[in-house]
């Protein structure tokens, strides 16, 4: 289970750009990626590798299209085998040619290279010290910026009978394009393709079968409102967007969401069911990759709100501690710091700060229990029951009971 104390990395925290690469038939190669932050150009290469190692699925769009990813690796992120964190069949591991003269990287580029990684030349300057690294190479990025088409053929002379693929980039025009092409270019970056665009690292994404559920659902005839709200709020996703879209200026409400039942009634139902097929569709598309934490989510939900109904002495509003469940590991989800995404919420406070994990907040300790009980860490579980005087054997009935309900929500024909 995903330990939603543990703060977002580095990583998580920035946006990764991409250039595309175009082979001389302008169709889409691969990507080139870097790091963007704060408007500027940062330096990429660690943090490609730690989101391949650590968030997959910041990459999943690129990679199940069959495109390939170019990134620059420095010398101790070589001599570190940290390339060997992102996938063979789809990594171009790139290196400036005066690398290549530093101990040992000649012998773990050509171990590289035969685990099925491409190597990428960068910094080409045709000297003849670096034969070797171009005859190894899968492909050279060629100088092409200010050249003329003589100036270039006669660079690449020094690299006549080499396999390798050229690369041109910053090819800005037509002319640049036919030019590089030519001289026996077969790959192209530049503006004259695409400028560089932005991709979100953990972009969240819905479950299929609860899309289909839910899409099935709202298209009925006369359609139960109630079912329907515990169907939306039981997925994070839809949830939060919902609630997003209702804290929009458009709508300038005065009062606090409690429920997805009270916003349902704010919106009513024939504007939710416009905005909803919508949303619906698009995520048809969407991978599943994060379905085990929409499943988490929907179940941790359902659980703190039968612990509200089982211990109605606390006074607690059982829906709310649904959605508070609910969008506990928005965070997570969204590679966002749960201090940004509260902003999009219009929830009442006291969730906001339990979402923030405020030190004196009344709904952390319940916070803490779903934690406990979902590791298994019946110890502290059990602690932290007897300081809120609850039922253990209500709570292991309620955690069983949002497990199942859960699992039956995540089937297509769960109902």
């Amino acid at each position: 289970m995903p330990n939603d104390s543990t703060p977002l990395s580095a990583a998580t925290a920035v946006s990764i750009a991409r250039q595309p690469i175009f082979n001389a038939d302008r169709s889409l190669w691969g990507y080139e990626l870097f790091c963007v932050g704060d408007g500027v150009t940062t330096k990429f290469e660690s943090a490609a590798v730690e989101v391949a190692a650590s968030a997959y699925m910041a990459l999943q769009q690129i990679l199940t299209q069959g495109q390939k990813i170019l990134l620059n690796f420095d010398e101790m992120e070589i001599i570190d085998n940290m390339a060997y964190a992102l996938p063979p069949e789809r990594a171009v591991v790139q290196v400036d040619e005066q690398l290549y003269l530093r101990p040992t990287i000649a012998q773990i580029l050509t171990r590289l290279n035969a685990d099925g990684y491409l190597i990428a030349v960068c910094g080409f300057s045709g000297k003849r010290q670096f034969d070797a690294l171009y005859r190894l190479a899968d492909i050279i990025g060629v100088p092409v910026v200010g050249r003329e088409k003589a100036d270039v053929s006669e660079l690449l002379t020094s690299i006549q009978g080499v396999n390798a693929r050229l690369l041109a980039r910053r090819v800005d025009n037509a002319a640049q394009f036919d030019m590089c092409r030519e001289v026996g270019v077969t790959l192209f970056e530049g503006a004259f393709f695409k400028q560089p665009d932005t991709i979100t690292i953990h972009k969240m994404t819905s479950n299929k079968a609860a899309r289909l559920q839910l899409l099935k659902r709202i298209e009925a005839r006369d359609p139960d409102i109630d079912d329907l709200a515990e169907t939306i709020q039981a997925d994070a996703a839809v949830s939060f967007r919902l609630l997003t879209y209702l804290n929009s200026a458009a709508f300038g409400l005065s009062q606090k969401i409690k429920s997805i039942q009270h916003a349902i009634r704010l919106l009513g139902w024939p504007k939710l069911k416009n905005w909803m097929r919508v949303v619906l569709i698009n995520d048809m598309s969407e991978s599943d990759s994060a379905a085990d934490l929409l499943q988490l989510s929907a179940q941790r939900g359902k659980f703190l709100e039968r612990v509200a109904i089982d211990h109605d002495f606390w006074g607690f509003d059982p829906e709310s501690l649904h959605l508070l469940g609910l969008f506990s590991l928005l965070d997570t989800m969204l590679g966002t710091p749960m201090s940004e995404i509260v902003t999009f919420l219009p929830i009442e406070n006291k969730l906001k700060g339990a979402l923030t994990r405020e030190p004196d907040n009344e709904y952390q300790p319940l916070l803490r229990l779903a934690q406990y009980v979902e590791e298994a860490r019946w110890e502290d579980a059990r602690g932290m029951m007897q300081q809120l005087n609850l039922n253990p054997e209500k709570v292991i009935a309620a955690f069983n009971a949002a497990v199942d309900w859960a699992d039956q929500l995540m089937t297509v024909d769960g109902s």
